[in-house]
């Protein structure tokens, strides 16, 4: 009989194949525990630290030359990180000050920095932390000479393993491997994100138990619904590779859909933007198709490091994404980090409920000199582009008001300092409040625009901590109370004139996204590689028999 184990996420795809086990022992401890001469252990870090940076370097440039402009920009940011005076200066006190072995030490650091990341609130964000992990693993195998390897596996595995790093990922594009399957890990982790780019089928985040199949035994990778399956049946074999020929045809299908508009079948229009994280993900997006960019995080500019960035630095990240995107529309959404664990230079008291605490705008308002600098660089950048920007977790119009009198004080300073600029920027607010879904037409005295964060919406609307895998399975964010407040939103901003996108992870669901754009949603921002698929199926359905289901769904009757 086959056994049926279920992940978190993936890569879209589905094979046959055989069992390989994969378990490094690289990072797991250190294999050297004695104090050590704290000067030539600080000197054998040294060399490591360019060994390591060189190796990834090198990665980064082998992506970049093969089209993968995005996925370079990974492994760059991990040379980066390996010599990041951060890391080395906890690696010395770790060293000198404890006296532990330089593996200690290493091991120590980039595991304090890991659980840093991995405790805020934004899963994009938190699973940044799996670049420290990488950058453990880099620097262990560099002092101790050796190099976990994936390459020349048998025809026809597929890889079962705790964990890859993006590095390891790598290493499987073109190999006889046929996909991987990992304990540990989510969907907007590097390796995930990796995988989808590589066209690799993957489910990650299945769970330890995953570890004891044996080696040689046929499973069943499917991708889409993130599901691993052992010892499949001759039904099971044959229904999946018969998916894997339609597969292939949908992907010649979508890939000549590349620049038409995103539309219904009768026409009317929905525009397909897209989430991204990081300048480089702008070249991606638009690689898929992306409109516009629904979602920038600007959160990757104030992680992993111990002061925040300054005016300039994040004036160049906004200019090059708006460079990249060609005069289409970029909304930047201001600084969205969780007051549950402060970053170095954001230092604040522990909160017994942080997400409903000191977050989002709400940060921004106890740090406005943060919020002012990012605010400069944003109008700035606004000369080079279309730019919107969106402010986190409002609750009241005085929220809004705040924050459009900072950005008229920016604007301001930046006149009088003679600095080129726009002073008129749209302003927008990101619907993750319930507060704020039902009062779409007060905010509209201030908001130039909306955009449901579905992911924090569903967890207020719910009640439900949206990072409890047992809980969010049965309070899903498509669920009839969501819907409705979905639609409710939309209702209020048609009826003020003001444009109201998606983009939470809603906007990304093949099942729901013709139903969000049917209620009223002028855009549907999602993960990069959804938009070729939402497109198909916008392109499948009439507007009037989405808004047919949609009212199904909501349970909406006359």
């Amino acid at each position: 009989m086959s056994q049926h184990y279920q992940g978190v996420g993936g890569a879209s795809g589905v094979m046959v194949g055989r069992a390989f086990r994969y378990l490094p022992t690289a990072s797991t401890s250190a294999t050297t525990e004695a104090p050590e001469d704290a000067d030539e252990a600080m000197q054998r870090f040294a060399v490591a630290q360019q060994e390591s940076a060189a190796s990834l370097q090198t990665l980064a440039d082998r992506m970049r030359s093969e089209g993968h402009a995005a996925e370079a920009g990974i492994f760059e940011a991990q040379a980066m990180l390996v010599e990041d005076f951060t890391l080395t200066d906890e690696v010395e006190q770790r060293v000198r000050g404890a006296g532990m072995s330089l593996e200690q030490a290493i091991i120590a650091a980039t595991r304090q920095m890991h659980d840093t990341l991995a405790a805020l609130d934004d899963p994009y964000l938190r699973e940044r932390a799996a670049d420290m992990q990488a950058v453990e693993r880099a620097m262990l195998n560099t002092l101790r000479g050796t190099t976990a390897t994936l390459r020349d596996l048998p025809a026809g595995t597929v890889i079962i393993a705790p964990d890859l790093t993006p590095a390891e990922t790598s290493e499987l594009r073109g190999n006889t491997a046929l996909g991987f399957v990992t304990a540990y890990g989510g969907p907007t982790g590097h390796t995930a994100i990796l995988a989808r780019s590589l066209g690799i089928p993957a489910v990650v985040g299945v769970g330890q138990d995953v570890l004891n199949i044996p080696g040689g035994a046929t499973v069943i990778v499917d991708g889409d619904q993130s599901l691993l399956i052992v010892q499949p049946t001759e039904a099971e074999v044959a229904h999946y590779q018969e998916r894997g020929a339609a597969q292939d045809a949908a992907q010649i299908r979508r890939a000549a859909l590349r620049d038409t508009p995103g539309q219904f079948a009768d026409g009317r229009p929905v525009a397909l933007w897209a989430n991204i994280g990081r300048p480089d993900e702008a070249q991606i997006a638009r690689s898929y198709g992306a409109e516009g960019i629904g979602l920038f995080r600007s959160e990757f500019l104030f992680l992993e490091r111990n002061e925040p960035p300054t005016e300039d630095e994040q004036y160049t990240a906004y200019r090059t994404t708006l460079e990249a995107m060609e005069g289409r529309t970029v909304i930047v959404r201001t600084l969205d980090i969780g007051g549950d664990k402060p970053l170095p230079y954001l230092p604040m008291p522990s909160e017994p409920n942080p997400f409903l605490g000191v977050r989002g705008l709400r940060l921004s308002m106890q740090r406005p000199d943060l919020f002012q600098a990012q605010l400069r660089a944003l109008l700035r950048a606004a000369s080079h582009g279309d730019i919107w920007i969106m402010l986190p977790m409002v609750a009241t119009l005085a929220d809004i008001t705040w924050a459009r009198q900072q950005m008229r004080a920016a604007s301001e300073a930046l006149t009088a300092e003679q600095i080129t600029h726009r002073a008129t920027v749209p302003l927008g607010v990101m619907i993750e409040t319930p507060a704020a879904a039902m009062t779409v037409d007060l905010l509209a005295a201030e908001a130039d625009f909306f955009s449901v964060g579905s992911n924090d919406l569903t967890q207020y609307m719910m009640a439900v901590d949206r990072g409890n895998p047992t809980l969010a399975a049965n309070y899903p964010h498509n669920a009839p109370a969501v819907l409705r407040m979905i639609a409710q939103a939309a209702a209020f901003a048609k009826k003020v004139g003001r444009h109201i996108g998606v983009c939470g992870e809603l906007g990304g669901v093949p099942d729901v996204a013709p139903l969000l754009a049917a209620v009223g949603i002028d855009e549907l921002s999602m993960s990069p590689a959804s938009i070729p698929v939402i497109k198909e199926r916008l392109l499948g359905t009439t507007h009037a028999d989405a808004h047919a289901a949609a009212r199904r769904v909501m349970g909406v009757t006359d």
